[in-house]
């Protein structure tokens, strides 16, 4: 039997990552629905309940996912480490074990969620182009019926979504969600760039450090998840055992990089048509942070008009100055 050498080593230090990234979460979590319910109630809209339970659908699927990986690693290495054959056939018969295919469904749900959060935040951040989000939709729909393939294989006795025929299914799945990841990384990271020189000229340098700044295309375009899925997709379509490490990576970002972009949103961080479609001389901001009045500003790359974004809002007042939102 073949050694699985690789394979234990990198899911034993990946499990521990894991955990860590997992109390990332619970602490993104907690200061997201925090912020929404300290806020003043003027200040609260429908769409913070809506990410509110879109964040806790979050939490909830990644906990299943880490908990079935914690469990499946303690059944590998000491309830069943001496049975006939040792661990390499414990992994052979008990990967698609029920609980596993749990982890699996967790995992492949956080990645739809993920990438529809990155097609809402590409449509806002075009100026409500559903031209732009065209390609990406059709690709995203597609990419559900695969989903759903891959789990079927998986669930399935002796399936595994490492090997057999749940691989065949895998590859172009994980392809084409990895693909859809950088397309809109790239959408939404070249349009915050387009945009950084209009947003500096007409409403601030620090308008524009915290619409367009480093950190703020890092977060909203999501780059680690797209980075960490390179990272994984290449082993995995080689067949290389380490592929489950780079899996569980990425797995916590399909649920890390929509949270930080969900806790941008829900605390008046992230971009929105308002931005660009407000008067520049009505910008104000607590603490003498930004005072806009110019005589004369760049037309807004989308036009004047009122915006229709469901995440639009006031900076809340008192304590939200912009120098101090990262």
């Amino acid at each position: 039997m073949a050694s699985t050498s690789i394979l234990e080593n990198a899911y034993y230090v990946t499990n521990y990552l894991s955990g860590i990234m997992y109390g990332i979460e619970l602490s993104l979590f907690y200061v997201t629905v925090h912020s929404v319910y300290t806020m003043p109630k003027l200040q609260r809209r429908k769409s913070d309940k809506v990410f509110v339970l879109y964040s806790i659908a979050l939490l909830f699927l990644l906990t299943v996912d880490i908990a079935t990986n914690a469990f499946w690693g303690q059944q590998m290495w000491i309830t069943f480490r001496d049975q006939p054959g040792g661990i390499p056939a414990f992994i052979a018969h008990e990967e698609s074990v029920w609980y596993e295919t749990w982890g699996t469904a967790a995992s492949i749900a956080l990645i739809f969620l993920g990438d529809g959060l990155l097609i809402f935040r590409c449509y806002i951040i075009w100026g409500s182009s559903l031209l732009v989000i065209l390609l990406p939709c059709l690709t995203y729909l597609a990419n559900i019926v695969l989903g759903i393939l891959v789990l079927i294989e998986a669930g399935a006795p002796g399936g595994t979504i490492f090997s057999g025929k749940a691989i065949n299914f895998g590859i172009p799945f994980y392809s084409i969600a990895i693909g859809l990841n950088i397309l809109l990384t790239a959408l939404i990271c070249g349009r915050l760039l387009y945009i950084s020189n209009w947003v500096r000229e007409t409403l601030g340098n620090d308008a524009a450090k915290l619409y367009t700044g480093v950190l703020a295309i890092t977060i909203e375009s999501a780059i680690p998840y797209s980075l960490c899925g390179m990272m994984f997709l290449i082993p995995y379509v080689r067949g290389s055992q380490s592929s489950i490490g780079f899996a569980q990576i990425w797995g916590k970002f399909t649920c890390l990089s929509p949270q930080l972009i969900v806790f941008r949103v829900v605390t008046r961080r992230a971009w929105s048509n308002r931005a660009m479609t407000q008067d520049p001389s009505a910008i104000t901001f607590s603490s003498g942070g930004l005072a806009s009045n110019h005589a004369s500003q760049p037309a807004s790359p989308y036009g004047s008009g009122h915006s229709s974004d469901p995440t639009d809002s006031a900076t809340w007042p008192g304590d939200r100055s912009i120098k101090n939102m990262v």
